[in-house]
């Protein structure tokens, strides 16, 4: 499995270790690919709110958010929940507690309707 293949996918499960570890990994990656680009598009216009600027921080955000979405709803398959329910993580303060329990929830045990355990692996 390549690295697009763990963060863009929405099959199977993703227990919490690993949910925790991929997605510090998308933050960090998607902050730092932000950072950079930007940086450097300012750097080539001279201009920090340039549209090139704008164009490539949007991009990047648009990536990594996809990317912990997806990671969201594998976690959610763990807990044998339907993967629509990590829509709840863009409520303000309700998305807060909502992370916070995909983080320490602990997952099903043995097999479910999205897959085996991933412990089991």
């Amino acid at each position: 499995m390549n690295i697009l293949q763990k963060f863009f996918t929405t099959e199977g499960r993703l227990n919490r270790g690993r949910f925790f570890k991929y997605y510090i990994a998308v933050t960090i990656m998607g902050a730092t690919a932000t950072f950079v680009t930007s940086c450097m598009a300012t750097l080539l216009t001279g201009d920090p709110n340039g549209t090139l600027v704008k164009m490539i921080t949007v991009t990047w955000a648009v990536l990594a958010t996809a990317g912990a979405c997806m990671l969201m709803v594998r976690r959610l398959h763990d807990l044998n929940k339907n993967g629509a329910f990590f829509l709840v993580s863009f409520i303000p303060v309700v998305g807060l507690i909502f992370m916070v329990y995909l983080f320490f929830k602990e997952g099903t045990a043995g097999y479910n309707q999205y897959g085996a355990d991933p412990l089991q692996n």
